[in-house]
């Protein structure tokens, strides 16, 4: 899928714009900070923004040079795109044993540079009212709970990475 029609599906185009927003105003929105706080993926691409099968979709999304033309001479797709900005960060930060990228709101140029939008488009009138109106589509609670399984999971291996669970006396 190209970046344009990616663009084209407005009910996905909304969700990624307020994943920007949020990226971009996490420090002032505590309601932005609630959401950026809540997703699954390193690079914040899932819920509470986008079902699985969007979040797919989104990071297989190809751009052409033109956006991120000190990347890369060829198409490639988003997640490529920035992890090659990050990628001495990730090295570093997972030497620390501390995989995230960095703080959501030193996220929000590169997604914006990524996407191809502008600060003045995430101030629009019309993006902030409907915002402020519907908030996110709730995920249905199928995927909802498809997601916390997966965390709940993630965690229980963590713990046995560590040795056993938080608390335990043992």
């Amino acid at each position: 899928m190209s970046l344009q029609a990616l663009q084209a599906n407005r009910d996905l185009w909304y969700k990624i714009q307020v994943l920007l927003y949020d990226l971009c105003n996490i420090v002032t929105d505590r309601t932005a900070e609630s959401r950026t706080l809540a997703t699954t993926d390193e690079l914040y691409i899932s819920a509470p923004y986008l079902a699985a099968d969007e979040a797919a979709l989104v990071k297989q999304t190809r751009i052409s040079p033109p956006t991120l033309q000190e990347i890369s001479d060829a198409p490639c797709h988003h997640r490529r795109n920035i992890k090659g900005c990050l990628e001495n960060f990730f090295e570093k930060r997972r030497a620390s044993g501390d995989a995230r990228p960095c703080d959501p709101h030193d996220m929000g140029p590169i997604y914006l540079a990524v996407f191809g939008v502008s600060k003045e488009e995430l101030r629009d009138e019309k993006f902030l009212s409907r915002l402020r109106r519907a908030g996110l589509p709730r995920l249905d609670e199928a995927e909802t709970e498809k997601n916390n399984e997966h965390m709940s999971r993630k965690g229980r291996k963590k713990d046995r990475e560590k040795g056993g669970r938080k608390g335990r006396k043992g």
